[in-house]
């Protein structure tokens, strides 16, 4: 008998991250804040001619998720926190429902550790569309 064990761990795809350090800075300078009950986002409309050299086009989706030390100590609460906000973000853009062009910073707030995973897919959707980022 073979025992076959498979963990399948979701992550967006490698264009839809938001990774360099200078791509935060420019979200941070340049974008809106949209606050929830349990998180905030920031997000920034991509101008491409405002900043040549970084090679932005209209149709980027950059998605960064921060759950700093403030939240928890704990590193492996912060890393289950930023799982269950990017699984909510993952099947959105799965769906087709974020629009294209923006760079989103999706932040977390203390509030978020007792939250279950369906209550904080239900503020992502509730900020993004305030936030006029879903379709």
């Amino acid at each position: 008998m073979e025992i076959v064990s498979c963990v399948l761990v979701y992550m967006l795809q490698q264009i839809n991250r938001l990774t360099r350090m200078k791509d935060w800075e420019i979200l941070f300078r340049e974008g809106k804040f949209c606050g929830g009950r349990f998180l905030t986002v920031k997000y920034w409309k991509v101008q491409p001619e405002k900043y040549p050299k970084r090679d932005y086009t209209q149709d980027d989706l950059k998605i960064g998720f921060a759950v700093g030390l403030k939240i928890s100590k704990s590193a492996v609460k912060r890393n289950r926190v930023k799982r269950q906000m990017r699984e909510v973000v993952r099947l959105l853009l799965k769906d087709g429902k974020i629009h294209k062009g923006f760079m989103v910073g999706v932040l977390a707030k203390p509030e978020i550790l007792e939250k279950e995973y369906e209550d904080i897919g239900k503020d992502v959707v509730e900020v993004f569309s305030r936030a006029r980022l879903l379709m």
